[in-house]
């Protein structure tokens, strides 16, 4: 809230005290005197309608501030000149601590100084009506009460200004952090069933921070279908359980993209256990959720060829096992001149062959089968619901796709897979014992010449 906002929000609290003070002292009066001239002069009903006129047209905030302050003054001056009670003195040595409401020094130096002309007058001016017996040397007092009202009030508001100021910079720090990691806060009336969005919002969904102040409905409804079972988790752990919740969830932008929230929210009651409200958190965790997949993604899947690691190998046999596909088959595949390759072009040209050579293989196999880098130039396939004879016409096809050269900055480059094939056809299984027997009838085929696949027939059952 900017400072001319601050000053008119209290310009209308203060217009509303003055009316109230006119209203009690004209009441006051009627049933002193018993007559309506009570209201003459005029000046006060006129300032005060001039008044709020200006406050409610905005007009010159701290203009009107002044004159707010200056009226008050002058309509209790007129008014103890007209009846001189005590009561009416009273109010006006109140006045200078009434106007700390501005915590402003303009303001407090203009009452300060108001009040010591205005009680100095009206002691010398009605002395004998107000204090009877008093001397005017007396006067020195009122003006001494003026000048430690002054200096009092002067002081209290530098102090209260001092700690405006720490809390508004740890406002915008907090601000710079918030608008940095895309949070937002939010808080939940639940007398009054409104809601109030910080302006971080707006970062994360695209959506104005009003969109979401007329309903909470308007909050919960961007989050997708998929993900309102835990919206209802949440609400029923908040409103039942009265505990604080934590949730990731994802959410529909504005513009049709979707983003990851995390939302934190806190119930508090009041002395008599009735929920008054929610606070929370929303925090944007797109970037942590898409880390998330990707070291995910890296724990089961090599980094240069995207091909499934050995892990997620296992996993794909132990499924087929469980599903109880009767014929799965192993090949070992090994590249006869990778080194050579790398030697002769560098590492670079050896990346780009094992990515092009990882191409070729998954572009061989069917949905069903697997293609996985074991490291370095070696890979195994996992070819479902075929035997040794079907793993047979896959390695010649892969020994038919590798024959065709690959080209590196003009340089045609070659690389012969040797293959070993080992069939599982039913019964109890070792994966780690079908990888090292296709092993074997891989070195088999290098013995025999390269460039070819060997099949392991020693047994045709592998115990576990």
């Amino acid at each position: 809230m900017s400072k001319l906002q601050e000053t008119q929000r209290r310009n209308m609290l203060m217009i509303k005290l003055v009316w109230g003070f006119y209203i009690i002292t004209v009441a006051v009066n009627l049933i002193v005197d018993q007559s309506v001239y009570v209201l003459n002069p005029p000046v006060g009903l006129l300032l005060g309608v001039v008044l709020t006129f200006l406050i409610m047209r905005r007009i010159a905030p701290e203009a009107t501030m002044l004159l707010l302050i200056t009226a008050l003054y002058t309509f209790l001056l007129l008014l103890t000149i007209k009846h001189p009670f005590v009561v009416n003195m009273i109010f006006l040595g109140l006045l200078p601590m009434i106007t700390l409401l501005y915590m402003n020094l303009k303001a407090t130096l203009l009452s300060g100084t108001l009040y010591t002309v205005t009680s100095s007058y009206l002691f010398l001016l009605k002395h004998d009506d107000l204090f009877p017996g008093a001397d005017k040397t007396d006067v020195v007092y009122f003006m001494i009460y003026g000048v430690f009202a002054c200096a009092f009030s002067i002081l209290f508001t530098k102090f209260v200004q001092s700690i405006w100021k720490g809390a508004q910079q740890n406002a915008r720090q907090l601000g710079h952090v918030l608008d940095s990691v895309d949070i937002a806060t939010w808080t939940l009336d639940m007398n009054e069933d409104s809601v109030l969005v910080s302006e971080g919002i707006t970062q994360i969904t695209g959506y104005p921070a009003e969109h979401f102040r007329t309903s909470y409905l308007a909050l919960t409804g961007i989050v997708i279908p998929e993900d309102q079972y835990l919206i209802a988790q949440a609400q029923k752990e908040l409103l039942i359980n009265k505990r604080s919740v934590t949730i990731e969830c994802r959410i529909q932008r504005v513009d049709g993209y979707y983003r990851w929230i995390q939302v934190r929210g806190t119930p508090h009651y009041n002395d008599y256990g009735h929920l008054e409200r929610l606070d929370g958190v929303i925090i944007d965790i797109t970037e942590r959720k898409q880390l998330e997949d990707r070291v995910a993604y890296l724990a089961y899947h090599d980094e240069l060829t995207t091909l499934p690691k050995r892990a997620l190998f296992n996993m794909q046999f132990e499924r087929c096992i469980e599903e109880g596909i009767s014929k799965l088959t192993v090949l070992f595949i090994d590249l006869d001149n990778f080194k050579e390759v790398n030697d002769a072009y560098g590492h670079s040209a050896g990346d780009m062959l094992l990515k092009e050579i990882a191409g070729r293989l998954s572009g061989i196999i069917r949905d069903s089968d697997m293609v996985c880098r074991l490291g370095g130039d070696e890979f195994l396939l996992l070819l479902v619901g075929s035997d040794a004879r079907d793993a047979s016409r896959v390695a010649e096809r892969i020994i038919e796709s590798l024959s065709r050269p690959f080209y590196y900055m003009g340089c045609s480059l070659i690389a012969t897979p040797s293959i070993g094939i080992c069939a599982y056809e039913g019964g109890p299984c070792d994966l780690d014992s079908m990888i090292r027997r296709a092993d074997e009838a891989m070195y088999e085929a290098k013995r025999e010449g390269r460039n070819q696949y060997s099949i392991f027939t020693e047994i045709t059952e592998i115990a576990r």
